[in-house]
């Protein structure tokens, strides 16, 4: 998704699709981003709620203002499997009315919200553009939560990719963890181990000088 905000353009939001979690969702949402439903498509549309500290949400095709709701099934269709929990920030998940009231508006998280475990069906994370993401929740609103500049996708479609992708909504994931924490983790070894080496040149140095110094102070 291209984003801009009052014609400014400000990135693209690339999310991966959880297919094989929820296939109805990921299928509604890929015809609204690549074709349409009954002229309706993502393109052209608006994030019209941004809440800071929880999420941005747009996809309302039908008017523009979070009423709303159209599918590739009808007006609304079921959700699918909701055991998938908001742990993080990057989670796109259908906004709804009550159970199975799912139609085109979406959410996109920007921090963990249990509360909303087990009545959103999930069925995305961003892989890249989270940045975009928190530009969008930083633009000012009304009292409804309405950004007073336009927030606009510009454009949407999809994008290949090499190989299919796991993400866990375990925080505890000690794996993903790691994966995450290599670079930035490693950079600091890095620096502590060049930090120790530097230590260890000063500790010899001295040591130098005070046996010197004392070699002096002997032969004085």
């Amino acid at each position: 998704m291209d984003v801009s905000i009052d014609g400014e353009k400000i990135g693209r939001i690339t999310i991966g699709m959880f297919g094989e979690e929820a296939p109805k969702t990921v299928a509604n949402f890929r015809q609204l981003c690549t074709k349409n439903v009954d002229g309706f498509s993502y393109k052209g549309s608006r994030f019209h709620r941004v809440i800071q500290k929880f999420m941005i949400q747009g996809g309302d095709v039908v008017s523009g203002d979070g009423h709303g709701a159209i599918s590739m099934y009808g007006k609304y269709f079921d959700d699918e499997n909701l055991k998938i929990n908001h742990t993080c920030s990057g989670f796109i998940a259908m906004a709804n009315r009550g159970p199975n009231t799912n139609g085109c508006q979406f959410y996109i998280t920007t921090m963990p919200a249990p509360w909303l475990d087990g009545k959103h069906t999930i069925f995305g994370k961003v892989l890249d553009g989270q940045g975009v993401v928190h530009k969008v929740e930083q633009v000012r609103t009304d009292t409804d939560d309405y950004p007073v500049k336009p927030v606009i996708i510009d454009d949407c479609g999809d994008l290949p990719i090499g190989a299919s992708f796991t993400v866990s909504d375990d925080p505890y994931d000690l794996w993903a963890w790691i994966k995450a924490a290599y670079l930035p983790l490693g950079m600091s070894f890095s620096i502590l181990a060049f930090f120790q080496y530097i230590i260890r040149k000063l500790d010899g140095y001295t040591n130098r000088e005070a046996l010197r110094n004392a070699e002096l102070a002997k032969n004085d």
